[in-house]
């Protein structure tokens, strides 16, 4: 049976990945979502966001702000052009999730929120709705989210069972099943240009204010983090790969899918090495 092209993921971080339209993902989280992007950047695509629904809070290199699908206030008379794609280029760290609901309604500093406003609030949520592309658009964005995917929900189904035994054997396996499951994760972080920012070494810095933005120790941490997350992936390819395993698996994408994106590996490793044959 080929992967679904529409794949959904449980609360508290529930999210809908839409992989139906060639080449993009739409991405709709539900109210009350937890889910977020992490924080991370990409080395050989260029990003675009499209926000049609909803509003989210959106970092973009070192500025965080909340974005809104709509004008707000009352439907808009004529309607509203189509969303403009927010650019996200190369090694640029950016993430983004749900706005909290308390920045759904602008409010005076210090003004009490009744309990009433609170319900309202929460009933007023909407879905939000995201659509993904990048350029160039050689179907990595749709391999990664079936592989990501596919991992994710492949643990949890063996996690529900390993809960119906509560011995010590099941717990370690626990242990080992959660371990193998991060180091696949970034067995396809490494694979399909997305790099976490597995730290935070830099801002935690910037916080405390033992380096400024923009100074020689500022721009040394950030070398330093795409570092180390670059070392940790490597570790983590590594590790899977003598396990038997790969980042891109058959049994999670779909069959044209997976042949393209080892036909695309082949040329690149090829590109890479102009001396073979």
């Amino acid at each position: 049976m080929p992967p679904p092209s529409v794949i959904r993921r449980n609360p508290p971080s529930a999210v809908v990945y839409d992989l139906s339209v060639p080449h993009q993902v739409t991405i709709t989280l539900p109210a009350g979502s937890t889910w977020t992007s992490g924080l991370h950047w990409h080395e050989t695509h260029t990003e675009y966001l499209r926000l049609v629904n909803g509003r989210i809070r959106l970092r973009l290199g070192d500025a965080v702000q909340t974005v809104s699908a709509s004008p707000g206030g009352s439907f808009p008379s004529p309607p509203p052009p189509p969303p403009e794609e927010i650019r996200v280029d190369r090694g640029v760290w950016h993430e983004w999730s749900r706005a909290a609901p308390s920045e759904k309604k602008p409010r005076s500093a210090g003004e009490e929120v009744a309990a009433e406003d609170e319900e309202d609030e929460e009933e007023e949520e909407e879905e939000v709705v995201v659509v993904e592309r990048t350029e160039p658009a050689d179907g990595d964005k749709s391999v990664f989210f079936w592989s990501l995917n596919g991992v994710i929900l492949e643990a949890e189904a063996e996690a529900a069972a390993r809960a119906l035994r509560t011995t010590a054997t099941g717990r370690l396996a626990g242990v080992w099943a959660g371990l193998r499951t991060t180091l696949s994760l970034w067995a396809i972080f490494d694979a399909l240009d997305n790099f976490p920012v597995l730290l935070g070494v830099r801002d935690a810095g910037r916080r405390r204010r033992l380096v400024e933005r923009g100074s020689r120790g500022d721009a040394w941490l950030t070398w330093w983090e795409t570092r180390w997350s670059h070392a940790v992936l490597t570790i983590a390819v590594v590790l899977v790969c003598a396990a038997g395993e790969h980042a891109v698996r058959p049994r999670f994408t779909p069959a044209e899918e997976y042949a393209a994106w080892v036909l695309r590996k082949q040329r690149a490793n090829n590109t890479a090495a102009p001396g073979r044959t």
